[in-house]
């Protein structure tokens, strides 16, 4: 988050580094910034350098077919999973020229930048296109969705074809962390 792409900030490559360090996760880095064409691989050159297993680019501010085509080739050279995320006022086609190459799709089902807010339930229907056309087109990529995830919604969007969930605010946000991941899980 830089300020610009989403009214918010939060830590850079350090923090990465610092956790790829100590601890032995994989580690998908979502990336909601603007990135200059011309600052492009300098930018992404530190989260690299520390090994995520996959990264994470909204279409919207990738802006053009050759940028987002240069992003995932960055990640592809690297080892590292190729993901683009829709926020929810973007058409779920503006992805479809990109599927055949990617290894993963982050839906979001809130407004980028802030946790804690109501999942939009025209992001069911998204989930559902890019499921159908996984199938009918044999592609490999996996299904995220990131926003406004509960008990209820992670059992709606699990039932609409999605493989990974983010549950942020739901389970930081709890006096009983150990409860509410147990009921996630339960669910799915």
């Amino acid at each position: 988050m830089d300020f610009d792409f989403v009214p918010n900030l939060t830590f850079g490559s350090k923090i990465l580094h610092d956790i790829k360090k100590n601890i032995d996760i994989n580690v998908d880095v979502h990336f909601m910034v603007s990135v200059k064409t011309n600052q492009f691989e300098d930018f992404f050159l530190d989260y690299i350098k520390a090994k995520p297993q996959m990264m994470t680019m909204h279409i919207e501010s990738l802006k053009d077919k050759n940028t987002i085509n240069k992003f995932i080739d960055l990640c592809k050279q690297n080892n590292i999973l190729a993901s683009l995320a829709i926020s929810p006022k973007t058409d779920v086609s503006q992805v479809y020229p990109f599927l055949e190459q990617l290894d993963n799709v982050l839906v979001m089902s809130v407004e980028p930048g802030f946790g804690g807010q109501k999942f939009i339930s025209s992001s069911l229907e998204k989930i559902q296109i890019l499921d159908q056309l996984r199938k009918q087109k044999k592609y490999k990529y996996t299904i995220e969705v990131d926003g406004g995830i509960n008990e209820q919604t992670s059992v709606l969007v699990k039932q609409a074809g999605v493989d990974m969930i983010v549950a942020g605010s739901y389970l930081f946000g709890s006096d009983d962390f150990k409860k509410r991941a147990e009921g996630l899980f339960n669910e799915l």
